[in-house]
């Protein structure tokens, strides 16, 4: 009898212990936060990661000057200007070969626009007119005596970059600056601009300038 009092009260307690077992493992169930272990791989790298994108900082644009509104220095189409300074006498010159550095009377034939066709002659002025036509025995007429022979022909001598070109109105003697495009373009027909004096186109002769191989005046001058 004593032996099944302790078995009883033995399953009695087994079974209070149970209950309690019970009990715990189902308030970790219900409520529990915690998370299981952490595991790291041995070897495992993390990719780098970009530095957030920055916008570069805001810089102005350089300063540029406002365009030029004063028109080019030097002279305008039929700028009116002085006339040219008469010598004694224009240069001699050779029959062939380079024409020397000199003032020179010349006939503009036409020719090319940087390259004018123009034939040159020797030529007396003032009181030398007087002399050169007597000893020529011919007579100065209107202070200019001109030698018709010899005379040389030139086709291949140019314009310098910035040539000193005018014409002369035949009706008013005012002397007025062209280019060479206009000077060629007076010749074939008319003026190219409106406001052009009537009288700036008529055969007459030119005191030619020559330096370094290029003429830098071309200067034409009114006869009777």
């Amino acid at each position: 009898m004593k032996i099944q009092r302790i078995a009883i009260a033995s399953l009695v307690l087994a079974a209070a212990g149970l209950t309690a077992c019970s009990s715990t493992s189902k308030n970790n169930a219900e409520g529990s936060t915690t998370t299981g272990p952490e595991t790291t791989v041995a070897g495992a790298t993390v990719p780098p990661t970009a530095p957030p994108a920055t916008n570069p900082p805001a810089t102005n644009p350089p300063a540029t000057n406002p365009p030029s509104t004063n028109p080019p220095a030097g002279h305008n189409l039929y700028d009116q200007v002085n006339g040219p300074s008469i010598p004694g006498h224009s240069d001699p010159f050779a029959s062939s070969g380079v024409l020397g550095n000199g003032v020179y009377w010349v006939i503009y034939n036409g020719g090319e626009t940087f390259t004018p066709d123009i034939t040159v002659y020797q030529a007396f002025f003032g009181d030398e007119c007087d002399d050169a036509a007597s000893s020529a025995g011919d007579t100065c007429e209107n202070g200019i005596y001109v030698v018709e022979s010899p005379s040389r022909d030139i086709n291949d001598l140019p314009f310098s970059a910035d040539v000193n070109l005018t014409v002369v109105d035949q009706f008013t003697q005012l002397h007025y600056w062209i280019t060479p495009d206009e000077l060629r373009t007076i010749r074939a027909s008319s003026p190219s601009v409106d406001n052009a004096p009537d009288g700036v186109y008529a055969n007459f002769p030119y005191l030619m300038t020559v330096q370094n191989g290029q003429i830098t005046k071309f200067e034409q001058v009114w006869t009777p």
